[in-house]
């Protein structure tokens, strides 16, 4: 690596720092899905909003809190009563549209599946951390199999959403996330990728992989833990922050490889 290489990285990773510093507030909360969980304080509430909030987090976010809202409605004040309660018994066998390609019936499924476990366990956390799997990602993929939505072991994706979910999880800065799995450490994730922070990365120089799959995932949250050693996840906020400074056409502010 040459001298001028070394002072771009240098650069890149402190623009990184101060973008996180910028966007890991209170005021993220009011424009992204997480506002829903947030609704809540008990845990199981904030557990299983979070978890059904994630699995729609598909597309446009001004949609996915369209759709979240009305899913929260459904919860009438209680995510964990709609469960246990099977208030969600109406959707069976329903092959309406709920939300893209989920149908009312896979909302049934996911609802059925998550009832079963509170069955048997206190807590989401419980049965997730008595799943297979050596990662967090592939405990939640193996108790959740055939479930429409949730990517399938054998696949090379990325788990975009269930990233986010375990990072709103598990992240304990107290801030947006809400760091209330305690079986689990920040350490262990994986910056959640959609195709926004695909884009950054490759622009950023942080990856040149093209594919946005689990591989491209763990080599940008490699490079976070250069930056982030204990809590690379942070990073998502960061490069939020430079979606939103692309945006609004901040372009000199903005550091690329290149330059």
């Amino acid at each position: 690596m040459t001298d001028n290489t070394s002072l771009l990285h240098r650069k890149i990773k402190e623009q990184l720092r101060q973008w996180a510093k910028q966007y890991n507030t209170k005021d993220f909360i009011l424009s992204d899905p997480i506002q829903f969980p947030h609704r809540y304080s008990q845990i199981k509430d904030i557990e299983i909003s979070a978890f059904l909030t994630a699995w729609i987090s598909y597309g446009n976010r001004k949609i996915i809190i369209a759709k979240g809202d009305e899913l929260d409605q459904m919860f009438n004040g209680s995510p964990y009563n709609f469960l246990i309660e099977r208030k969600f018994q109406p959707l069976k066998n329903n092959k309406s549209s709920f939300y893209r390609f989920f149908k009312y019936e896979d909302l049934y499924q996911i609802c059925d599946r998550l009832y079963e476990y509170y069955i048997q366990y206190e807590f989401l956390q419980d049965t997730i951390n008595n799943s297979p799997g050596k990662h967090p990602i592939q405990k939640i993929q193996s108790a959740f199999a055939g479930i429409k939505g949730i990517p399938v072991l054998s696949g090379t994706s990325a788990c975009k959403r269930l990233a986010m979910f375990l990072r709103w999880m598990i992240r304990k800065d107290n801030l947006v996330d809400f760091g209330i799995w305690d079986k689990f450490s920040p350490a262990d994730l994986i910056i959640p990728l959609d195709t926004h922070v695909h884009q950054t990365a490759l622009k950023l120089g942080i990856t040149h992989r093209k594919i946005a799959d689990m591989k491209t995932a763990i080599e940008i949250t490699e490079y976070m833990y250069s930056i982030f050693p204990e809590d690379p996840c942070l990073a998502d906020f960061s490069l939020f922050g430079y979606g939103i400074a692309t945006a609004n056409n901040m372009k000199k502010q903005i550091i690329h490889p290149n330059d």
